[in-house]
């Protein structure tokens, strides 16, 4: 079985590399390798340097494509970006199935699946059309991400979903695809055997892991630990970092930037700390929570439909209702409250444990490939 995986618009090897992904996007694909005779080909938009980078994968093929879009004008790269299928077209004639995990850039395979006639799966991290909705953009790319979903429901064989919430949305709003299935495959976490020990862990500090963006609301949770003995350690690179930077010396809230960590440092960082904050305006199904909660972290979060697919309020975690509810509050009731803290932090990892792992997850993504190929 040969497949081959697009990687979403724009993105290389090397952005996983240096963003300290790379471990972690790697892994699912790294354990079929591992246990099975799947080869993969790579379809990358970065220079031969990504073939490079996936060296060490003997049974992955890699197509960097980023040649074949040289304009840094956004509608000339897309507009290069629709011949992308009619130059690699011939270097995946032998391939049995195609796959891409984002909607952005999904055009490449849908219009590679008309010229090769081989099968197409689409998953979503995230309601890219809910999300631009959200994020206020203009109606143009609100037209182009609804056409884009659109037209990869219709083209996919099988389209799949990280969270319910987004799930019922698109049913909702594409109600008028018949014959459509939009399937439910949440994220995974690469779970440890073991944990450091939740009550020697850190009382005063707080983690957050994020891109420094306003989705991530990091001013609310400044303003909020503001007359409060508590430190925020971030984890994370973006535009925002001198705002947020100079908003917590203006409250009063100390603050230390982590900058970007390996997937494997970042999993070891959050054994450190017994609270994990998620204070997002609007999420998909975060894997950072899940990380989190595996490490045994009580996560701290505002309340939104695809989070409280993963927490549930004093069971594996605290929602707050409002940017406004005290989150000093409650970490001060969960570092007095021994009992407390222990029976919610062992529920966060259990569930992660029993619901989100990988083992599961490989075994679903091996049986969504034999179903396809031999439909």
């Amino acid at each position: 079985m040969h497949i081959a995986l697009f990687f979403t618009y724009e993105i290389a090897a090397k952005d996983w590399l240096v963003s300290g992904l790379l471990s972690r996007e790697i892994e699912l694909y790294k354990q079929i390798l591992n246990k099975t005779d799947i080869k993969f080909t790579f379809v990358t938009y970065g220079s031969d340097e990504d073939i490079e980078i996936l060296s060490e994968f003997k049974k992955i093929n890699v197509i960097p494509v980023g040649k074949y879009i040289k304009s840094r004008n956004k509608t000339v790269k897309f507009i290069q970006s629709l011949f992308i299928p009619f130059r690699i077209k011939k270097d995946l004639k032998n391939i049995d199935l195609m796959k891409t995990n984002q909607l952005m850039g999904s055009w490449i395979p849908i219009i590679l699946k008309l010229l090769l006639k081989k099968p197409l799966i689409i998953r979503t991290g995230y309601d890219l059309l809910d999300f631009s909705v959200k994020e206020k953009k203009s109606m143009l790319k609100i037209l182009f991400n609804y056409l884009l979903t659109l037209f990869s429901l219709l083209f996919s064989d099988k389209y799949f979903v990280s969270s319910t919430n987004d799930l019922l949305n698109l049913n909702k709003k594409f109600s008028l695809i018949k014959n459509k299935t939009i399937e439910l495959r949440p994220n995974w976490v690469n779970i440890p055997k073991k944990m450091n020990n939740i009550m020697g862990r850190k009382k005063e500090r707080i983690l957050m892991v994020g891109r420094l963006e306003d989705q991530k609301n990091y001013q609310k949770v400044i303003k909020n630990l503001s007359g409060s003995e508590l430190v925020l350690d971030i984890v994370g690179e973006g535009k925002l970092k001198k705002d947020i930077a100079n908003f917590g010396q203006e409250n009063n809230v100390e603050i230390h930037f982590l900058g970007t960590l390996d997937h494997k440092v970042l999993l070891e960082k959050y054994g450190e700390y017994k609270f994990y904050i998620l204070y997002s305006k609007f999420e998909g199904h975060p894997k950072t929570l899940l990380e989190a909660m595996s490490q045994g972290c009580v996560p701290l979060v505002l309340k939104s439909q695809n989070v409280m697919e993963v927490v549930e309020h004093k069971t594996t975690g605290v929602i707050l209702e409002s940017e406004n509810e005290s989150l000093t509050k409650w970490i001060k009731y969960l570092n007095e409250d021994n009992n407390e803290f222990k029976r919610i932090s062992m529920n966060a990892r259990s569930l992660v444990v029993n619901t989100f792992s990988l083992e599961k997850s490989l075994n679903v993504e091996l049986q969504d490939y034999t179903d396809l190929i031999n439909k």
